[in-house]
């Protein structure tokens, strides 16, 4: 569905935001951006000033970054939710992290945003809360004022935003509100298996006659329990209430009661019936009661068992097996030569390829699917199987360039460039083929796990004796530092393909990206743009005399040589 702009607009003018954010140019760019739709943005520069200020004033919602110094976005929010449980969130991080993801879950924020913010991803999730603190606010509203004129009304807002439209059960705002005051919660989620297929095989009037049937199906399970019966979404229910004393025994035989009932259930219509399967997750006295039960659930799929409940070994065991299923999988690519290489060209303004990038792709046993080092590089550190992986694509990347005549550009991290036998063995080959050095150029990730900035302008001056040119990737990305580009002085930055990506939709990108270039051509440094995916961007970044461009528009990673 399209947004209103001007209506969200209209609803934003009389709310109260605080914005939280420790990066200025951030800061600055977002504050004029925000401004758009505010009239009242509070500034907080870190999460330490964003918890004062918010004592100190009402706020209808916060927006806040995640990493930020004296006090993090999310230990602010903890703080904040021990004594105001129902203020919206929204978070945005440059930093795709499940932690991080998980634990603002557990604060009850309403959506996790990645920088740069999308615009329209943005607006979606600025129009759904603002909608319900419209909601909120209307029913404020009209219980001040008089009590003949507003009850009709009253009672109407307090039904759209309490009961689900279709089933009139207890909807989703409700249980998160219930769940506030239940000292003891236990957690029936219970998911339809397969219920996409039912839209799919009969249309969507008869899977809502479906969902209706259901939900009259969980009311009567529950009458004349404590139990109360809330839907989620569109096919997943909850079971709720507050136990005055723990008995497992009793939860068992609830649950396998359920099911019991569950096989005489049928939908009738048109000479025709549907049953139905589910899937239960059980939560019982956690602190995270939904999110436990969520877990719960996916187990229960994932093991093809009707409900499983949760225990508090559950979220490490399936990391641990995540981990170990990872480690497995790129100790037997090592061992079977299938962590590859592939080169992506970098062109010049005229489309003319001037170097290739060597990429990392780990290739699935017996397929030719190349898989991203987004999904295995974190289980690489962790178990200390990286060097190997950094090893074969450096080394590879410099025998290529040996044999031709192409300039490749190398990515090295931090850690790459801590490991003091490998930085020697580079810096041996180098010097056993003369002038290789000069094909070459070191891409270094600006990065916050940076330790040590006088290492890497050793690893620089080192290097460059040899020919080498060096260039900063990922800049741009939420931890750039201009300050560190001055004390480098690399030969390229590589503009952060997070920004290019809707260059051509948010002006703060396109802000920001301007600023880049005019700082960087000041002192010398070409600009090289990533993840140029259109023409109308290509011709947007030539405008702003971008040098170089990567991206999809010219040329996918390839795994021939060159």
């Amino acid at each position: 569905m399209k947004i209103d702009v001007k209506k969200l607009k209209a609803t934003c003018e009389s709310l109260n935001l605080l914005y939280v954010e420790d990066d200025a140019n951030a800061r600055v760019a977002m504050f004029e951006f925000l401004q758009r739709f505010f009239q009242n943005i509070t500034v907080a520069i870190d999460g330490k000033d964003g918890l004062e200020k918010f004592k100190n004033d009402s706020f209808d919602l916060i927006i806040t970054d995640v990493k930020m110094p004296h006090m993090s976005g999310i230990e602010m929010l903890k703080d904040i939710r021990t004594f105001d449980r129902l203020t919206p969130v929204l978070v945005f991080s440059a930093h795709n992290e499940a932690e991080f993801f998980l634990q603002t879950l557990r604060l009850g924020v309403d959506d996790y945003l990645l920088k740069p913010l999308e615009y329209e991803q943005f607006l979606s999730s600025l129009e759904k809360v603002v909608e319900r603190i419209d909601l909120k606010k209307q029913l404020q509203t009209y219980q001040l004022q008089l009590e003949d004129e507003v009850k009709n009304r009253t009672q109407e807002l307090h039904n759209k935003l309490y009961y689900d439209d279709l089933t009139s059960l207890l909807s989703r705002y409700a249980f998160f509100e219930d769940i506030q005051t239940v000292q003891t919660p236990v957690i029936f989620l219970i998911d339809i298996d397969k219920f996409k297929l039912i839209n799919e095989i009969y249309g969507l009037k008869t899977g809502s006659l479906v969902l209706q049937e259901f939900a009259k199906f969980l009311q009567d399970f529950v009458h004349e329990s404590e139990y109360k019966v809330y839907r989620l979404s569109a096919d997943e229910f909850v079971l709720m209430k507050d136990a005055p004393f723990i008995n497992y025994d009793l939860y068992e035989q609830t649950v396998e009661n359920f099911f019991k009932q569950l096989t005489h259930f049928q939908v009738q219509f048109d000479n025709d019936s549907i049953t139905i399967d589910v899937t239960v997750g059980i939560s019982i006295a956690q602190k995270n009661a939904l999110e436990c039960a969520k877990t719960a659930l996916e187990n229960a799929k994932e093991n093809k068992k009707s409900y499983v409940t949760y225990f508090v070994e559950m979220d490490l065991l399936e990391e641990k097996k995540d981990t170990l299923l990872w480690k497995n999988k790129i100790k037997s690519a090592v061992e079977e030569h299938r962590i590859i290489p592939v080169y992506q060209a970098i062109v010049n303004d005229s489309g003319e390829i001037v170097k290739y990038e060597a990429l990392m792709r780990l290739e699935e046993k017996g397929s030719a699917e190349l898989i991203s080092p987004y999904f295995f590089l974190d289980t690489a550190i962790k178990t200390k199987l990286y060097d190997s992986l950094s090893s074969t694509i450096i080394f590879n990347a410099l025998e290529l360039a040996k044999k031709s005549n192409n300039i490749l550009s190398i990515n090295f991290t931090f850690t790459d460039i801590k490991n003091e036998l490998f930085i020697n063995s580079i810096a041996d080959y180098l010097s056993d083929h003369e002038n290789l050095g000069e094909q070459l150029v070191f891409e270094i990730t600006e990065s916050e796990n940076i330790e040590s900035f006088n290492l890497v302008k050793e690893f620089i001056q080192r290097f460059r004796a040899h020919g080498v040119k060096f260039a900063i990737d990922d800049f741009g990305s939420g931890y750039s530092n201009f300050q560190h580009i001055l004390e480098m002085q690399p030969d390229y930055l590589k503009i952060d393909g997070s920004l290019v990506r809707n260059i051509d939709k948010d002006e703060s990108s396109y802000i920001l990206v301007k600023a880049i270039i005019d700082f960087s051509h000041k002192l010398g440094i070409s600009i090289i743009a990533e993840f140029v995916h259109t023409k109308k961007i290509f011709s947007l970044l030539k405008e702003l005399h971008v040098d170089e461009y990567q991206g999809f528009y010219f040329h996918k990673p390839q795994r021939k040589t060159l």
